[in-house]
């Protein structure tokens, strides 16, 4: 059941109540309006036009000073010639593009990866709306704001501050965090749209209670398309770029499932006719390497991996080695599972980030764990950043709400679903179908 489904009597309710009691008609006002202008037209047409001699000297003078410009500053326009005018009118008519430092060869319109690498984003098909206002958060991420066609810039009904639009909102507060939508998320989300709702004018028969679920709907929506990047696009890209091997990082607390993970993407790219080599540096948890090691046998995969206590950073250096000698393609670095507030297996992970210089590093996430989950996420995101999530265990998530918060708690967004137990079951997210869970 999604989240509005449980109370949307209730909505339609509260929004009837709303539409009575706290918005203002302004039809009235506006037929008041129309009736005194017609009146002070017909006044107007008795009226005898002044003769000119009346217009005030000031007006006269003004008029005479006008005509005495300095028209030498029109002179070089003047001696250009048609062809070099119209350059300029075109020039002058281009968006402007922020500059890059001299000397820089850095696109400063371009997603970039924690070292800096392009990240290629996912293309989204052009949308319009009136009522699209964009927000900047505390946290930097910009989301839209889109109240609709159900708000609009003339007539209607004025939407004020009252006692049934905060009844609305506390229903539609507690949904979510009823969702696993943590609650900052939740507060964040709420705050903007009221401040965006009030003193908007309802269109003639939009209810209220409908603008605002669909209000949320596109601002989770912005949410996690803010800087959504496509993973296979993106390995594709330096590859193609002679950037090789291309390295790929997995970090994340214990137990979210690093090493299924690992082998899922193993068996992505693989069938996209990629060579692999994993690195097995999680060498701290019993039976990490030997996991890795039975995945890539049955992927038929070279694994560089040691003895069970080994340097993790020496291990992943010896995978790209490898790999450059070999001339693979990508290489997998399988990370051992960090608890976020030990300092020192941090710092650890951070050596490994240093050797390897990923291209790509990725934070797996449990989706069962909930708010836990986005707090961890947080965390390493401080220490540690990573370039996008990836989220396990989606098939058994009767909520979705952590995928939402990991992506506004870290501003990374959601990059990888896993969706079952097999090889197969991964996929590149796609945020319409996170919200066709938590609402449908």
């Amino acid at each position: 059941m999604g989240i509005f489904d449980k109370f949307r009597k209730r909505l339609k309710k509260i929004s009837e109540d709303t539409n009575t009691e706290d918005l203002t008609e302004v039809s009235s006002i506006k037929k008041n309006t129309e009736n005194l202008n017609m009146h002070t037209a017909l006044n107007n047409m008795h009226k005898e036009k002044p003769p000119e001699e009346d217009i005030p000297p000031l007006q006269k003078e003004w008029d005479e000073w006008d005509q005495e410009l300095d028209t030498s500053l029109d002179e070089p326009w003047k001696k250009l010639s048609k062809k070099e005018r119209k350059k300029l009118k075109k020039e002058a008519k281009k968006p402007k593009i922020p500059k890059k430092p001299k000397g820089s060869k850095v696109d400063l319109q371009m997603m970039r990866s924690t070292t800096g690498r392009q990240l290629i984003k996912v293309e989204q098909a052009p949308r319009g709306s009136a009522g699209i206002k964009e927000v900047r958060l505390d946290d930097g991420l910009n989301i839209e704001i889109d109240l609709g066609g159900g708000v609009v810039e003339s007539g209607g009904r004025v939407i004020k501050d009252g006692k049934a639009l905060n009844i609305l909102l506390e229903e539609i507060e507690w949904a979510m965090l009823e969702s696993d939508i943590s609650s900052a998320a939740v507060s964040e989300i709420l705050d903007l749209m009221k401040n965006n709702l009030i003193g908007s004018r309802l269109r003639k028969g939009a209810e209220l209670s409908k603008v605002v679920e669909a209000t949320i709907k596109r601002a989770l929506q912005s949410i996690l398309k803010a800087d959504y990047w496509d993973f296979e696009a993106t390995v594709e890209e330096n590859l193609s770029k002679g950037d090789k091997p291309v390295v790929i990082m997995l970090v994340g607390v214990n137990g979210t499932g690093k090493t299924t993970t690992t082998a899922k993407i193993a068996y992505m790219l693989k069938n996209k006719g990629y060579s692999i080599v994993a690195a097995a540096s999680d060498t701290f948890r019993a039976g990490a390497i030997e996991q890795l090691e039975a995945h890539m046998k049955n992927l038929d995969v070279k694994c560089i991996s040691s003895q069970r206590g080994g340097d993790s950073a020496a291990i992943a250096r010896d995978a790209i080695s490898h790999a450059k000698a070999k001339n693979i393609d990508i290489v997998l670095v399988d990370t051992a599972g960090r608890m976020q507030n030990k300092t020192n297996l941090m710092n650890e992970l951070q050596k490994v980030h240093r050797v390897t210089k990923p291209h790509l590093v990725l934070f797996v996430g449990d989706a069962l764990a909930g708010n836990d989950a986005v707090e961890q996420a947080a965390e390493f995101s401080r220490i540690l950043t990573f370039d996008g999530a990836v989220l396990s265990k989606m098939d058994t998530d009767a909520k979705g709400g952590a995928g939402l918060s990991i992506a506004h708690a870290t501003g990374k967004p959601i990059v990888l679903v896993g969706t079952g137990q097999e090889y197969t079951d991964l996929q590149q997210f796609q945020p319409e179908w996170l919200l066709k869970q938590l609402f449908e």
